[in-house]
């Protein structure tokens, strides 16, 4: 039985290949049989496979079996309310708001105590003179306000004169920076003088004097004159001197404004950059104790590597001020020269104190003349005995009694 069962299972299998073999032949003939009589531009129709649509559909409904459709839910979009109600809306929400919550953080309790040092330290507003505010919050612009106080406060020098502090805030303007607003107006022991000159002669290199100015120890200006030319002026310098021919006509006579500068620079110190050329045009001496020429201070030389420095250049690096930018102004400059010499007054004078002490020191040295040392020798002596002019330390007659 067994080998008959294996023997049909064979033969099953022998027809199940002939079947196969004759169905592809008849496929083949069908395709060429559809081939010739269809269209040349439809062949495309005849070659697609057929889908099995049978096990397509079982896939489908086992698939769905297994995983069952899970409708995501749509969610409604929201209409946008006009920006009217919105804001109806914050109206409404601010009217439900508790009156704790819109107050904010509570304030802290009130506290007062008193340190080693004896200061009150609170937290609440005290006029008291030892007492110490903390933890009270300031606006941005009192902070801004107090962190500017703080940078000036901190600008601090040793030994400068107050007037020259109260400056450095109006840097840019020149005649705030170089003038103390409320300083004494009249004269002082100290004043800076400024000339301007114009050229005469055939070339116009030759200079007389214009105009004079004199500032006090504080800036205020306590005289300033034009003056009569003597000569035919050939060079009027304007771009310079500042100086036009009709500042000149009715200007006082040179001989008035000499008397007046000479009344007024007695025994007071004279400040000025390169003084003894403007001395010279007025025709003016002036003792060498009292002037201070800010060319010839040292430190001034030093800070510009030994050559002499302008007045515009000290002006801009020790004063922060921009001066002789055009036409020169004999005041402006006398201003610059005595602010210059009150920055460093105390050193300058000191500086002059060490001199002279020194130089008198070495005076008197020379004065004084040194005792000579006279070397007496055994020949000096017998010389002296011989001629007569010196008894001899030892004479043997004195010692003879007669």
């Amino acid at each position: 039985m067994i080998a008959n069962q294996t023997v049909k299972g064979t033969e099953v299998q022998k027809n199940l290949k002939k079947i196969k073999k004759i169905k592809k032949k008849q496929g083949k003939k069908l395709l060429a049989q559809k081939v010739k009589e269809c269209d040349p531009n439809s062949l495309e129709t005849v070659f697609k496979k057929k889908k099995n649509r049978k096990t397509k559909h079982k896939n489908k409904d086992k698939l769905n079996k297994n995983n069952p459709k899970t409708e995501a839910p749509v969610k409604e979009v929201p209409d946008l309310q006009s920006p009217e109600v919105v804001s109806s809306n914050w109206k409404n929400l601010l009217k439900n708001l508790s009156k704790a919550e819109d107050e904010g953080a509570k304030p802290k309790a009130a506290f007062v105590r008193r340190n080693k040092k004896g200061q009150l330290i609170t937290n609440q507003p005290l006029k008291h003179p030892k007492a110490v505010q903390v933890g009270q919050k300031k606006n941005k612009s009192e902070k801004l306000q107090e962190a500017q106080e703080d940078d000036e406060d901190d600008v601090w020098f040793d030994d400068v004169d107050p007037m020259l502090l109260d400056g450095v805030k109006a840097v840019n303007n020149t005649s705030e920076a170089l003038v103390k607003v409320n300083g004494f107006t009249g004269i002082t022991k100290i004043l800076g003088m400024d000339c301007e000159m114009v050229g005469v002669g055939m070339t116009g290199t030759d200079s007389i004097l214009a105009r004079v100015s004199i500032v006090n120890h504080f800036g205020h200006m306590v005289y300033d004159k034009f003056v009569a030319p003597r000569e035919k002026v050939t060079d009027y310098r304007t771009a310079v001197s500042g100086v036009r021919p009709e500042d000149l006509q009715g200007a006082p006579q040179f001989k008035d404004v000499q008397v007046e500068v000479s009344d007024l620079l007695k025994g007071r110190i004279l400040v000025g950059h390169a003084i003894k050329h403007d001395l010279k045009v007025l025709f003016l001496d002036h003792p060498k104790k009292m002037i201070r020429d800010t060319s010839k201070y040292k430190p001034f030389r030093a800070a510009f590597g030994g050559r002499t420095p302008s007045l515009k250049n000290l002006s801009e690096r020790f004063l922060g001020v921009a001066v002789q930018t055009g036409e020169h102004s004999s005041v402006q400059d006398s201003q610059a020269a005595v602010r210059l010499y009150t920055m460093f007054r105390k050193e300058w004078e000191a500086a002059r104190e060490a001199k002279q002490v020194k130089n008198n020191n070495s005076r008197r040295s020379a004065a004084k003349p040194k005792p000579e040392k006279f070397n007496v020798t055994k020949l000096d002596a017998k010389l002296d005995t011989e001629s007569g002019g010196k008894r001899a330390m030892y004479c043997p007659s004195d010692s003879d009694e007669d």
